[in-house]
C-alpha cells in the first residue's frame, strides 16, 4: 500500500471501512457455510466443536489490529490520505456519512448517490427486500443484527479474542447473555475518527 500511496503517478486516498469483530463473525457464519461449518455448530447447539480451528477468527483479529494500528499511527506516507469509517456510522447515519467520504475525497455527492442512499438504506417490507443478497436494507438494524444470532458464549470468546481492537474502535463489550440481546443499548460508542491530514 504504502508504495502505490507515494506513487507520484497516482493520486490514491485510502478509505479503510472497518466493522466490529462479532458482527464480523456473525457476517462470515452465513456467507460462508463450509469453511465456518463448525461455528455453525457451536451456534446452533451451544457447544463449542472439540476440533473448531480457532485461528480463523484470532487471524482476523491480529490482521484487522495491525492494519487499523498502521492507519491510526499517522505514519508521513499516509498524511492526507487516510480515513477510516465503521460500518456501524455509516449504517446509522448513511447520508451525514456518505457526505464525509465525499468531502474528503473532494467530490460532489450527486444527486443519485442521495437517491439511492435514501431508498437503500431504510429497509421495505417488499419480500424482495428480504432476500439476502438484495441491496434494500434498513441499515441501522442490520449493523447489530449479529447480537440475536450469536449466542453469549461465541460473543464472549471474540471480545477475549480481539479486545485491543475493540477498544481501539469503540466498541463496548457485553457483560451477560441479558446485555447482548438488549438492543435498547447500543454497544457502538460516539468516537470521530478525524482523517489525517
Amino acid at each position: 500500500l504504502r508504495a502505490l500511496v507515494e506513487d507520484p503517478r497516482l493520486n490514491l486516498k485510502v478509505i479503510q471501512l472497518v466493522r466490529d469483530p462479532r458482527g464480523i463473525l456473525s457476517s462470515r457464519i452465513e456467507t460462508f457455510r463450509d469453511t465456518y461449518r463448525l461455528w455453525r455448530i457451536w451456534r446452533a447447539t451451544g457447544r463449542k466443536p472439540y476440533n473448531l480451528d480457532l485461528t480463523q477468527l484470532t487471524m482476523v483479529c491480529d490482521d484487522f489490529l495491525s492494519s487499523v494500528s498502521t492507519g491510526l499511527s499517522h505514519p508521513y506516507w499516509l498524511k492526507g490520505k487516510y480515513m477510516l469509517v465503521r460500518y456501524e456510522d455509516l449504517a446509522r447515519n448513511p447520508l451525514q456519512k456518505t457526505k464525509e467520504i465525499y468531502d474528503y475525497l473532494n467530490l460532489p455527492m450527486d444527486k443519485n448517490v442521495v437517491d439511492w442512499i435514501q431508498a437503500n438504506t431504510r429497509g421495505s417490507s417488499e419480500l424482495s427486500a428480504k432476500h439476502k443478497y438484495g441491496t434494500v436494507r434498513d441499515s441501522a438494524a442490520n449493523a447489530e443484527s449479529w447480537r440475536l444470532k450469536l449466542s453469549f458464549e461465541m460473543v464472549d470468546y471474540t471480545q477475549t479474542v480481539c479486545q485491543k481492537i475493540l477498544n481501539i474502535l469503540g466498541y463496548k463489550s457485553v457483560k451477560s447473555a441479558e446485555e447482548l440481546k438488549n438492543m435498547t443499548l447500543s454497544l457502538v460508542q460516539d468516537k470521530s475518527f478525524v482523517p489525517f491530514s
